[in-house]
């Protein structure tokens, strides 16, 4: 049976032979830089040194880099 039969949508055939890439709810939290190494931090209790990491919304907006000093779980300072 063809993809065309089971999409109400008209698809090109590109379209058609494109597949689904998805990582799934479980690809865990974006590693941080931690004291030259990179580590994954579920939680703030999981980085106990100085990190940082840029985040933005759009381009328009530019940039973000949020840099944490962290220790035994506790944030110390916290530059934006």
């Amino acid at each position: 049976m063809s993809k065309v039969s089971e999409c109400p949508y008209a698809m090109s055939t590109e379209v058609q032979e494109q597949c689904v890439v998805k990582k799934g709810c479980d690809h865990g939290p974006a590693p941080l830089p931690e004291e030259g190494k990179w580590i994954q931090a579920k939680q703030i209790s999981d980085i106990s040194a100085y990190t940082h990491g840029v985040g933005w919304c759009a381009p328009q907006q530019g940039a973000c880099k949020l840099s944490l000093n962290v220790k035994n779980g506790i944030i110390e300072e916290a530059l934006v």
